[in-house]
């Protein structure tokens, strides 16, 4: 490596370090400030509530609770009076009387301890609708109707179109996005259209015909001019209202392809493409790079993501306990002490078995574009 080539990887490593801390840090806190408030607001008591992992740093105590930040800043955790019950002298399968039985968690009603559990993954889709509405409002960064560049023996080079062209009008029609260019001129083959552009600073207006052939003769069904799109974006914004509703339709889309997703690889129509620490590390170097509109859109990607992954009925997350109190409240007693102790073992080697098949995921998926 040369020295430029150096510092260009401990900027990307930098920037990696700092996107993994703040995104992932961010919304494993929320997801924990869920649990936390819902705890709190049912009156179970809070023994914990930190800010990182790891060693306590400084905190404070209030009421029942200790409040501390920890060394560690990616996340947080929460701690529940009666969440882990020891077993009984008497009985292995069944708790011990705890201190304060009004604010232990597991002897709350079923619907109390699901409410908890729940709020976790429920934080996590709220974070990231009031995220993507807030995007919505600032700007959304799309593709804009700048030309990246012109191909030869094409309608847009006959015409006298070039590079850097803003294209920002079509037929007295004003467009602003690189998908409403494309639309137009795609329905419209063999028709003459008139562009108003700008080019460094002045307007021009340029007839052009596009065309529905390769400029080898080839016949593709769908009008063409022959330029490529820019790297140049234009700034989408909604008012609050249509933020409010754009926000719910593609945090909704977000989440039913991330669920089919899953279900193609279970169902194995779907190559196992599951990416871990690594992956999500760099891609969020790669947003950190790109801007702060770009973290917050990877952020509510990956807040959704996290939501669904809590979902899932493994006895060590969220969904897993979810699913004993289900069998719970069909029972009409708790899944046994015991029971539940030797599910979380497995769940938790399932969850270190799926961690490792995702990093031996991104360790190949890296070599791959290191060796290309």
């Amino acid at each position: 490596m040369n020295p430029v080539q150096i510092f260009e990887w401990i900027n990307s490593f930098g920037y990696a370090i700092f996107g993994t801390v703040v995104i992932l840090g961010m919304l494993i806190f929320i997801h924990e400030m869920g649990h936390f408030l819902v705890a709190k607001k049912l009156g179970i008591g809070v023994n914990t509530f930190s800010l990182g992992f790891g060693p306590r740093v400084w905190g404070f105590k209030r009421g029942e609770t200790e409040y501390q930040l920890s060394l560690l800043p990616l996340g947080g955790f929460v701690s529940l009076q009666g969440e882990d019950p020891e077993a009984s002298e008497e009985d292995p399968d069944v708790p011990a009387e705890p201190e304060d039985p009004e604010k232990s968690f597991y002897l709350r009603p079923v619907s109390h301890r699901a409410a908890v559990i729940f709020a976790g993954p429920l934080f996590n889709l709220l974070f990231a609708l009031i995220l993507s509405w807030g995007l919505h409002m600032t700007g959304l960064p799309v593709p804009g109707t700048w030309v990246g560049k012109v191909l030869p023996n094409t309608p847009a080079q006959t015409a006298g179109l070039q590079a850097d062209d803003h294209i920002v009008a079509i037929q007295g029609k004003s467009v602003r996005k690189w998908i409403e260019l494309v639309s137009v001129i795609q329905v419209s083959a063999g028709k003459q259209l008139m562009l108003q552009v700008e080019r460094k600073g002045r307007s021009l207006e340029l007839p052009i015909t596009p065309t529905s052939k390769t400029p080898d003769g080839k016949e593709i069904g769908h009008g063409r001019i022959g330029i490529q799109m820019s790297p140049k974006e234009y700034m989408e914004r909604y008012g609050p209202i249509d933020s409010a509703w754009q926000s719910l339709r593609r945090n909704y889309n977000i989440v039913k392809l991330t669920v089919g997703a899953v279900y193609g690889m279970l169902a194995q129509t779907v190559p196992a493409d599951i990416g871990g620490p690594i992956r999500i590390a760099k891609l969020a170097g790669d947003q950190a790079k790109r801007g702060l509109s770009f973290v917050i859109g990877f952020s509510i990607l990956l807040s959704i993501n996290l939501a669904i992954l809590n979902l899932f009925p493994i006895p060590i997350l969220d969904g897993g306990h979810l699913l004993f109190l289900a069998i719970e409240a069909l029972r009409g007693k708790p899944v046994s002490l015991r029971f539940r102790e030797m599910s979380t073992q497995v769940g938790m080697v399932m969850i270190i078995g799926l961690m490792l098949f995702a990093t031996y995921n991104d360790t190949l998926y890296f070599f791959n574009k290191w060796t290309q």
